[in-house]
């Protein structure tokens, strides 16, 4: 697919792919000016499509979106897939915190004339999409979130975190070692996605990371296409030389989000969605649960089968269906919790000896 580029105001580039721009018409182009103006007219088919901005995890891509386009199409939305600042082809944003993204997100969906978009995220994404929910939906413009498999705050508990997971994320989150955890992943890890010559020796870290995780994950490596666009989207998270961005964004999903999910203004009528799968092993289904009875209005469903990667490929018509509205069935083994007003990927792979994989 053709990746896309928008100059942000701040002089920044943000890479994103649009999997099914609207098409201009040839009366449209006809129109453009004469001095070259760009012609914003196009097909009326193609515009009524529900918009999906998709946040990938960590480390992850713009590629991941790879892996939901064909259930968005099947669902008749259009999917929009963004790399994060100083991953992909996105410009490093040096000191950003959770709550720059939806401006960045804003910035986007005006440059290509979108009023009303969902946002769906997996793992490391997920609090890119609350911090969504928190600065768009005052907007009017978000019209529903979806989290899957998603990272929550650490404050939430971490029992029945894997070790390697638990460690990691706790010295990212402190104050004193948290730029070791970047360097560290870096120095390990990031010159093999970086060498896209020998993309079989990422491939050899990933499978043997993945067949070290509960059952469901480990099959996803079973099939070749899945495994090779993990290491795509691994290659292409690892780009930029520096890893500036995948450092940060470790640190800043593992920290303070500068907002707490009892705070989401949710109003009574927006679809937030949550799912889960029971088996997770680098987010305890415990943590979503904890999450879900903080947030209004939120609805979490969990797959007692899935686990962290699993779910994400494997129940991605549910959880389309559940945020575009339309769901009319519920699958088997997987259990509905609706979450009424509180009182009060790391989360990608990693195996037992820390090898970190998506």
């Amino acid at each position: 697919m053709t990746t896309s580029q928008v100059t942000l105001t701040d002089g920044r580039i943000l890479a994103y792919i649009d999997y099914d721009p609207p098409t201009t018409t040839p009366a449209a182009a006809a129109a453009a000016g004469k001095d070259g103006e760009e012609a914003h007219v196009t097909t009326t088919t193609t515009t009524t499509k529900p918009v999906l901005v998709y946040c990938h995890g960590f480390p992850g891509s713009r590629i991941e979106g790879d892996f939901l386009v064909s259930a968005a199409r099947r669902h008749g939305a259009r999917l929009i897939s963004v790399d994060r600042p100083g991953m992909g082809l996105s410009t490093f944003q040096p000191n950003r915190s959770v709550l720059d993204w939806p401006r960045d997100v804003l910035q986007l969906a005006d440059h290509l004339s979108i009023n009303g978009f969902y946002v769906v995220g997996a793992s490391g994404g997920a609090p890119y999409v609350f911090a969504c929910v928190k600065e768009v939906s005052k907007t009017g413009r978000l019209l529903g979130a979806c989290v899957v498999a998603g990272a929550y705050p650490l404050s939430l508990g971490t029992a029945g975190m894997s070790w390697p997971v638990r460690i990691l994320m706790l010295t990212a989150s402190s104050k004193w070692f948290g730029g070791v955890v970047g360097w560290l992943m870096d120095w390990d890890f990031g010159s093999v996605a970086r060498d896209r010559e020998h993309p079989e020796r990422m491939r050899k870290v990933l499978v043997r990371a993945m067949k070290a995780k509960p059952e469901p994950d480990a099959r996803c490596v079973d099939s070749e296409e899945v495994t090779t666009k993990l290491v795509e989207a691994m290659h292409e998270s690892y780009r930029q030389p520096s890893g500036g961005g995948i450092n940060l964004d470790i640190r800043l999903i593992a920290g303070d989000w500068g907002f707490d999910l009892a705070d989401l203004d949710t109003e009574e009528g927006f679809n937030i969605c949550l799912w889960h799968g029971g088996r997770d092993a680098n987010v305890p289904v415990a943590m979503a649960r904890n999450a879900a009875s903080l947030i209004k209005g939120a609805k979490l469903k969990v797959l007692e089968d899935e686990a962290h990667l699993s779910i994400s490929l494997n129940a991605q018509d549910q959880f389309l269906e559940d945020l575009l509205g339309t769901v009319d069935r519920q699958p088997a083994g997987m259990t509905e919790e609706s979450c009424a007003p509180a009182c009060t990927d790391v989360y990608g792979c990693m195996d037992s000896e820390g090898e970190i994989a998506h």
